[in-house]
């Protein structure tokens, strides 16, 4: 006796699922109907084209792709090139950088394409350097730099599918109240005792916002944002942070809630924040080793906020020509944010 079996068409078509399509997929096939029902109540051809904002030769590729392959052949194809450029490493200087590499488990690209040119006279990019580690990251021979800061994997990367965006290259705040930026630090004023300092500076009035918590967390900091909102001369109109999970979740929900725009810095870019950054300096040296009262976070809280007052009215400030964050803001922006205050 002898069996014979059905051959499925393509083992291709195992994994794929034309009954799923991506949103442009769906969009191309939405088009096709509306066109086909246009047609069949009597519009003509240009009218029915230009209802579905569609050129007449791209709608007809559509067509040919769905008679021809399915619902799948409404998917987007792929752009990427046929011939790619190929890497032209050499096996020596993968060796080369695999040995320095294992020598220095540290250093990164631009240190070793440094030791090569220098040490061994083979001047390789920096860009190529970066990509031959990568591959050999991949290729489990070299463990990547955050491996030995204790952490088994990658941070990854922040989403901005939620209220945050990201913050874009030259953007500076003109008025009070735009763009403060927030922060925080941690201090030990004695063995034994953490401190999370939060603080909100405004770049232009370079009024300085402080409060203590116990915990670096995103209810910490949305409390942070409640208070501030009511200790600045004049409303907040958007704020920028570094990547930290602090201002995540509860922070960048109120934010929301009030309608305050959130951008996110770049990572590993302190100099973007600046104002703030500067500072942690002044309240760790003028305020933490300098407190002598009572190490709870009620008495500290309380010499923080006369500190505070001190700071905004009282300490000349070298970037404003001397005078006091608050005499400044109220010799340059009387009128309309003045009023706020009243």
């Amino acid at each position: 006796m002898q069996i014979k079996s059905l051959r499925l068409l393509s083992y291709r078509s195992w994994k794929v699922d034309d009954s799923v399509l991506s949103e442009v997929g769906k969009t191309r096939e939405t088009k096709i109907k509306l066109f086909n029902k246009l047609r069949a109540e009597g519009c003509s051809e240009a009218t029915a084209l230009e209802a579905i904002e569609t050129k007449r030769s791209t709608f007809y590729r559509w067509v040919k792709a769905l008679e021809a392959h399915g619902r799948i052949g409404l998917e987007p194809k792929s752009r990427s090139p046929h011939c790619k450029r190929q890497a032209n490493w050499d096996k020596g200087l993968i060796q080369h950088i695999l040995a320095l590499r294992k020598r220095y488990p540290l250093w990164g690209k631009l240190k070793l394409a440094t030791i090569l040119e220098r040490e061994y006279g083979r001047k390789v990019s920096v860009s190529t350097v970066g990509r031959i580690l990568k591959h050999l990251v991949n290729q489990n021979k070299v463990h990547p730099v955050c491996f030995y800061y204790g952490h088994t994997r990658r941070k990854k990367a922040r989403s901005f599918h939620k209220h945050a965006k990201r913050w874009k290259h030259g953007m500076k705040s003109k008025q009070p109240g735009e763009l403060i930026q927030i922060d925080h630090m941690k201090v030990y004023p004695t063995p034994g005792l953490q401190v999370i300092h939060f603080k909100a500076t405004c770049p232009v009035t370079k009024i300085t916002i402080s409060q203590i918590y116990t915990r670096a967390t995103s209810r910490c900091a949305e409390k942070f944002l409640e208070y501030i909102q009511t200790q600045f001369p004049y409303p907040v109109l958007s704020i920028q942070v570094d990547g930290g999970s602090e201002f995540q979740k509860h922070f960048e929900d109120r934010c929301e809630q009030l309608n305050i725009p959130l951008f996110v810095l770049p990572p590993r870019s302190p100099e973007k924040n600046g104002q703030v950054e500067r500072n942690n300096g002044t309240f760790k040296y003028e305020f933490y080793y300098t407190y002598q009262g009572p190490l709870t976070f009620e008495a500290m809280r309380k010499e923080l906020k006369i500190y505070c007052d001190f700071y905004n009215t009282f300490r000349p400030h070298q970037a404003l020509n001397q005078e006091t964050p608050m005499a400044y803001f109220l010799a340059q922006f009387q009128g309309g944010l003045l009023s706020h205050m009243y």
